[in-house]
C-alpha cells in the first residue's frame, strides 16, 4: 500500500470516527452505515483518479458527481433516470426531502426518528466532509487543514445533544485527526529514504532513537488528555468541549414518548421488541371502549408533523370544567379509574381517560383546558411511579344527536380544520370519494372509519416510517400499509379537508386484563387515534386503524353511512378486498401534488410504471448529451496526443531536416513522460538519454537507438553541418516499445488515455488565448504607447481650439 493510499483510507476513518457523535441523534442508526459505504466510494474515486495522474481540480469534481448520483439511488431512484441519474423529478424529491428534514430538526428532539428528509442531511453532510477532508488530505497533500472539517462535523454533532459533548466522542474524533497526521508525516519522511521502524526502546526515545518522532507521540497523547481532564479543573466555564465524563444520562432510559413531538416517540416505542409495563389500574366501566388512556392531544398540523401547539395552562383546580360543548341532553355515566405507574415512566403528561371530571394526584400539575389534560408544573414533576385516581364521563350520544349537530363557531372551525397550503390535492379527492353520499359531519366521520378499518383494503404494518407529512399522507394512500401514526394522521387530515374539526390523540390502549379483574397497559399498547368534534356533544374518539383497539358505540351505527367505495386516485382496491401493498404509487408524485390523477391517469400509470420515468422526451436527451460531451472531454487528451504522434512521425523526405530530428527528439521525450519519466529540460540530450536508459531498463539495442536519436539532436543544435540517419523514427519507435515493456499494463492503458504530456496541450492553449488577447488588446507598452498618442492628439487639438466641437 502506497503512502497516499494508506493517507485517504485514514481520511476516510478519521470522518467516519467524527461522525459517530451523530450516532445518538436519529434511531436506528442504520444511515451511519449509508455514509460509511459512501466514504469507502468517494476514496476509491478520488484514489483511482490520483492514481491515473488526473488533474487534481478534477478530482473532487469527479467525487462530487459520484455523491451526487449514489444519493439519487438511495433517497430518489424512483424519480430518476435508470435509478441514479437526477432528473428535473429527482430534484425535487431531494427538495422535498431537505424541506422535511430541515422541519423534522425543528419538530423533533434526540433521538429523533430515522425519517427519509433527516437521514438524507446526515448521509449528504457526512460525505461532503468525508470528500473535503479526501481533497485536503490526499488531492492536496495539505493535511493539517483537515482538522476544520472535522472540528466542524464534530462541534455541529456534539452541540444538538441533550446531554452535550461526551468524552467518547472527542476521544474517537481526536484519536482519528491524530492517526492521518501520523500517517502523513511517515509518508513524508519515507521520501527522503526507508523508514527506520527501530525497537520499542527507540520509538521510546532510548538509547539512540529516534527522539522528535517519540516527542510527537508524546505531544499528541498529553493533547488528547488534556481536551479530556480540562473541563473538569474549568467548572466556572461549564461542562468544556466534551462535557460529562461519566455520561450516564438524566436517567431517562428508555421512557414512552418523551419527544418534542409525540408521534416521533411513539412510533420508536411501537418498533421495540420488548412489552414492558407502564401501569396498571382498576376500574368500574363495564366497556373497554372507554378505557382508553389518553396523554395528550395534537391539534396543529403545520404539513410535516402533527404537533401540541402553544396552549394556555393554569394551576390544577379543584374541580375540573365541564367539558367544552356537551350538553345535559347527552346521555352520560361517571367511571372511576385508580392508576399506578411503573417508576421508570418519567413522562409529563399523566394518562387519563376522557374527558375527566376530576383527578387526585400528588404534586405540583398544571392542567391544559384546550385538551383537558395535565402537564407536569417543573421538570421534577412526571408521570413516573405514581398512584392517582381519575373520575371521568362514559359518553353515549345517539345517532340523531349525532346526525344534527349544528356546525361549530366559526372562529373553532377555523382553528381545528387549518390545514397546510401544499396540502396534496390527492387527500381531499379521496376523502370526498369516500364520503360520496354521505350527508352529514357523522356520516362522513363513519365512513372514513369503515373505510379505514374495513372497506378501503389497508393493512396494519410497524415497519412503515413515521412519517406524517403531507407527502407521506399521499403515499401513505396509495400504499396502504402503516401503523397507528399514519391512520390517525391521516383521517383527521381528510376529516378537516371535508370541514370536519379534528385532532391526533397520543395514549394507550386499555391494555390486558388480569384474573384480579386489573388491567396491565405496556410499550405495545402504546397508540395514536384522532378525535372530531360535534357541537352539542365535543370531542369523541374514532379508530380507523384495522385490528387495533376498539371501536366506540357510536361510530359503529350510521343511518345516512353509506359502504365506502375505494376511491380511484389512491389507485385502491375494491371494498373488501385484501391489502395490497405497492412498490410505487400509481400516479406520478407530482400529479398528486397537484391533483391531476384521476382514475384513467391511474390505470395508465400503473401498467406503464416501469417506463414512467422516461416519460419526459427532453431528460434523456439531455443527459445523452451531457454523458456524451464528457466522454467527448476526456477523450481530447488521447486524440491530441496520437495526432501529435503522427505528425512528428510522418516521413517528409529521404533525407531528414532539422525540424524533423528535433520532432523525433521530443516525440522520445513525450513518450517517456507518458510513461513515468519526467522530462528535465535544464540537463543536455545526452543526459536525458542516459537517465531513460536507467529508469525504462532498456537492453543494448535500445540504448543505442536513444544514443543516435541524443547525437543527432545534438548535432542539430550545437554543430555547424549536421548529418542526421534516416533511421531516427524507426529509434523512437524501438526505444518507446521497450519503454513500454517495462511497465506494467495499467501504466500502458493511462499513457493511452490520459498521457501525461497532454499539460504541452494545456500550455499551448495558454498561448493561443495570449496571442489572440495580444492581437486584439495589444502588448502593455503598445497599450501604454496608443494611450500617450491619444492623449496628446486631444492636447494638441486643445492648442488648436478644435477641442469640444
Amino acid at each position: 500500500m502506497n503512502g497516499r493510499l494508506r493517507i485517504a483510507l485514514c481520511a476516510a476513518t478519521a470522518t467516519f470516527l467524527t461522525a459517530l457523535c451523530l450516532w445518538p441523534l436519529v434511531i436506528p442508526s442504520g444511515w451511519l452505515f449509508q455514509a460509511l459505504a459512501l466514504l469507502l466510494v468517494v476514496c476509491g474515486v478520488g484514489t483511482l483518479l490520483r492514481r491515473i495522474s488526473a488533474p487534481r481540480t478534477l478530482v473532487p469534481l469527479v467525487q462530487l458527481l459520484t455523491v451526487v448520483l449514489l444519493l439519487t439511488a438511495m433517497f430518489a431512484s424512483s424519480q430518476a433516470l435508470l435509478g441514479c441519474l437526477p432528473g428535473p423529478a429527482a430534484w425535487t424529491e431531494f427538495s422535498d426531502l431537505l424541506n422535511s428534514g430541515f422541519n423534522s430538526m425543528n419538530q423533533y428532539a434526540a433521538p429523533a426518528p430515522a425519517l427519509p428528509g433527516l437521514r438524507l442531511i446526515l448521509v449528504g453532510a457526512v460525505v461532503l466532509i468525508g470528500l473535503v477532508v479526501d481533497a485536503l488530505a490526499a488531492t492536496y497533500q495539505r493535511v493539517a487543514l483537515t482538522g476544520l472539517p472535522l472540528l466542524a462535523l464534530y462541534s455541529v454533532g456534539t452541540g444538538l445533544h441533550d446531554k452535550g459533548p461526551l468524552w467518547i466522542w472527542f476521544l474517537l474524533s481526536s484519536l482519528g485527526y491524530l492517526a492521518l497526521l501520523m500517517v502523513e508525516g511517515r509518508d513524508r519522511l519515507a521520501r527522503w529514504g526507508r523508514v527506520f521502524h527501530g525497537t520499542p526502546a527507540t520509538l521510546a526515545g532510548v538509547s539512540g532513537g529516534n527522539p522528535l518522532r517519540a516527542i510527537g507521540y508524546r505531544i499528541g497523547a498529553i493533547g488528547v488528555v488534556v481536551g479530556l481532564l480540562l473541563p473538569l479543573g474549568l467548572p466556572s466555564f461549564g461542562s468544556g468541549l466534551v462535557g460529562h465524563l461519566g455520561g450516564s444520562g438524566d436517567g431517562l432510559g428508555n421512557s414512552i414518548i418523551t419527544s418534542v413531538n409525540p408521534l416521533a416517540s411513539l412510533a420508536q416505542t411501537l418498533d421495540q421488541s420488548s412489552n414492558r409495563t407502564v401501569l396498571t389500574y382498576t376500574t368500574n366501566s363495564t366497556s373497554v371502549a372507554y378505557q382508553y388512556l389518553r396523554i395528550v392531544d395534537l391539534n396543529e398540523f403545520n404539513g410535516v408533523a402533527w404537533t401540541t401547539g402553544t396552549q394556555k395552562v393554569e394551576p390544577l383546580p379543584n374541580q375540573l370544567p365541564a367539558p367544552q360543548g356537551l350538553t345535559p341532553a347527552v346521555q352520560q355515566a361517571d367511571m372511576r379509574t385508580d392508576i399506578t405507574t411503573q417508576a421508570g415512566y418519567n413522562q409529563q403528561w399523566l394518562p387519563m381517560p376522557y374527558p375527566a371530571t376530576d383527578v387526585t394526584v400528588n404534586g405540583d400539575w398544571d392542567y391544559e383546558a384546550e385538551g383537558r389534560t395535565l402537564i407536569g408544573a417543573d421538570s421534577g414533576t412526571n408521570a413516573g411511579g405514581r398512584s392517582y385516581t381519575v373520575t371521568s364521563l362514559i359518553l353515549n350520544p345517539t345517532a340523531a344527536q349525532l346526525q344534527d349537530a349544528p356546525a361549530p363557531p366559526a372562529a373553532f372551525l377555523k382553528t381545528y380544520t387549518a390545514l397546510p397550503a401544499h396540502m396534496p390535492a390527492s387527500v381531499k379527492a379521496d376523502a370526498l370519494q369516500v364520503t360520496q353520499g354521505a350527508t352529514s359531519a357523522y356520516a362522513k366521520a363513519v365512513a372514513l372509519q369503515d373505510w379505514f378499518t374495513t372497506g378501503g383494503g389497508f393493512s396494519y404494518n410497524t415497519q412503515i416510517s413515521g412519517d406524517t407529512g403531507t407527502n407521506a399522507i399521499a403515499e401513505f394512500l396509495v400504499n396502504k400499509q402503516g401503523f397507528c401514526v399514519q391512520f390517525a394522521a391521516t383521517m383527521a387530515a381528510m376529516a378537516r379537508t371535508l370541514g370536519i374539526p379534528a385532532r391526533v390523540v397520543i395514549g394507550f390502549t386499555p391494555g390486558s386484563q388480569q384474573s384480579d379483574g386489573s388491567w396491565v397497559v405496556g410499550t405495545k399498547n402504546a397508540h395514536a387515534w384522532p378525535e372530531l368534534y360535534f357541537s352539542g356533544i365535543g370531542w369523541l374518539r374514532f379508530e380507523p386503524t384495522p385490528g387495533i383497539g376498539v371501536a366506540p358505540g357510536y361510530s359503529l351505527n350510521s343511518a345516512s353511512s353509506t359502504a365506502a367505495p375505494t376511491p380511484g386516485a389512491s389507485g385502491g382496491s375494491t371494498a373488501g378486498a385484501a391489502p395490497k401493498p405497492t412498490g410505487a404509487p400509481a400516479c406520478p408524485r407530482i400529479e398528486q401534488r397537484q391533483g391531476g390523477c384521476t382514475p384513467a391517469k391511474a390505470q395508465a400509470a400503473a401498467s406503464a410504471a416501469q417506463s414512467s420515468q422516461l416519460s419526459d422526451p427532453l431528460l434523456p436527451a439531455i443527459v445523452a448529451a451531457a454523458l456524451v460531451l464528457l466522454v467527448l472531454l476526456l477523450l481530447v487528451p488521447m486524440v491530441w496526443r496520437l495526432r501529435l504522434r503522427r505528425r512528428r512521425m510522418r516521413p517528409r523526405s529521404p533525407e531528414l531536416s532539422e525540424q524533423q530530428v528535433l520532432d523525433a527528439w521530443r516525440e522520445l521525450l513525450d513518450s517517456a513522460w507518458d510513461l513515468g519519466i519526467t522530462p528535465d529540460e535544464a540537463e543536455t540530450p545526452r543526459r536525458t538519454v542516459a537517465r531513460i536508459n536507467e529508469l525504462g531498463g532498456l537492453d543494448t539495442d535500445r540504448r543505442a537507438a536513444a544514443g543516435r536519436l541524443a547525437l543527432a539532436t545534438e548535432q542539430v543544435l550545437y554543430a555547424p553541418f549536421p548529418a542526421a540517419s534516416a533511421t531516427l523514427r524507426e529509434d523512437v519507435l524501438s526505444v518507446r516499445s521497450g519503454l513500454r515493456e517495462s511497465v506494467g499494463r495499467g501504466a500502458r492503458a493511462r499513457a493511452v488515455l490520459l498521457p501525461a504530456s497532454r499539460r504541452r496541450l494545456h500550455e499551448q492553449l495558454r498561448a493561443a488565448v495570449g496571442r489572440a488577447y495580444r492581437k486584439v488588446v495589444g502588448t502593455p507598452l503598445e497599450t501604454a504607447a496608443r494611450r500617450t498618442r491619444s492623449a496628446a492628439g486631444r492636447f494638441r487639438r486643445r492648442g488648436d481650439g478644435t477641442a469640444g466641437q
